[in-house]
């Protein structure tokens, strides 16, 4: 299991962009958002960064209080239409980036990323 740690603190605007430093192969198993200093009412952003890049969870109106989130994707049938119960981990292929809008002037904002190897 790895984990990855995206920290930053926002600008006077209340905005933040903080990338890995590195890219990373691995299944997302859990996204803990630690509440260090944030501001309530935030949006949070976290995408990857590689060969595709893609959005992977979004999170609006932040909260006061750590939360541990378990991202999955739906799964897509031959015909491209969605399961609707079967959900399939998110394969890490790249660099995690988070986003941060409307975080408050000089919050801190903390992700930790949890990969599981591919296997």
């Amino acid at each position: 299991m790895k984990i990855i740690e995206l920290t930053g603190t926002t600008d006077a605007s209340g905005d933040l962009t903080v990338s890995a430093s590195k890219a990373y192969q691995g299944y997302l198993e859990k996204v803990l958002v630690v509440y260090v200093d944030g501001a309530t009412g935030a949006d949070l952003t976290l995408t990857e960064e590689g060969p595709i890049s893609e959005s992977i969870l979004s999170i609006t109106d932040v909260g006061t209080s750590s939360v541990a989130l378990y991202p999955r994707l739906l799964a897509q049938k031959s015909d491209g239409t969605n399961h609707t119960v079967i959900g399939k981990r998110t394969l890490i292929t790249g660099k995690p980036k988070l986003v941060v809008a409307q975080g408050g002037d000089t919050k801190v904002f903390r992700l930790l990323l949890y990969l599981s190897d591919i296997s």
